[in-house]
């Protein structure tokens, strides 16, 4: 079974054994994961075309996030990032579908943070923004965590293989 959910809702399956894994965002330390690095990304800030910069962006009086449900590690990120330069009390568009939040973004209803490599395919004809943060703000990386008590059977193996063989990271090393 393949099932999507926040990283906290992610990683509640995997503790409560609802799911042998979960691809989660980092950081994860729990004593009874394991914790695997799978890919390793640059978030950028996403906003409607008239935004030429983050700058801009943070000068607006009423500053106004798109963002997926409580738990969710981007949304996180982006309150926190926020939050070091200054704006907190942030009004958030809440919404249970990346292809709503991109379309909210497109259409100027506020800003979001996604990683850079889901534009290829999400961002597809939609009119957006890109805005690159520092690297210490920007880096992120993709985990699989499991349970350290269960056994990593030859069918998760086998999953894990070809996702890893099929990773930017394994093209850049060739």
């Amino acid at each position: 079974m393949l099932r999507t959910g926040t990283t906290c809702e992610l990683i509640e399956e995997v503790l409560e054994r609802r799911v042998q894994g979960a691809f989660v965002c980092a950081p994860v330390s729990h004593p009874e994961l394991d914790v695997d690095v799978f890919f390793e990304e640059e978030l950028v800030l996403l906003t409607a075309p008239a935004i030429t910069g983050l700058d801009q962006l943070l000068e607006q009086r009423e500053l106004k996030i798109v963002v997926l449900r409580v738990g969710c590690s981007y949304r996180q990120r982006l309150e926190e990032i926020l939050a070091r330069r200054g704006i907190v009390g942030l009004r958030r568009l809440e919404f249970g579908t990346l292809e709503a939040i991109l379309s909210c973004v497109s259409a100027g209803l506020g800003a979001t943070l996604l990683p850079r490599s889901l534009l290829a395919v999400a961002g597809r004809g939609r009119r957006l923004a890109v805005h690159r943060l520092p690297a210490a703000e920007a880096a992120v990386q993709t985990l699989f965590v499991r349970r350290r008590d269960d056994h990593l059977g030859s069918a998760l193996a086998a999953f894990l293989q070809l996702v890893r063989a099929g990773s930017p990271q394994a093209d850049a090393a060739e």
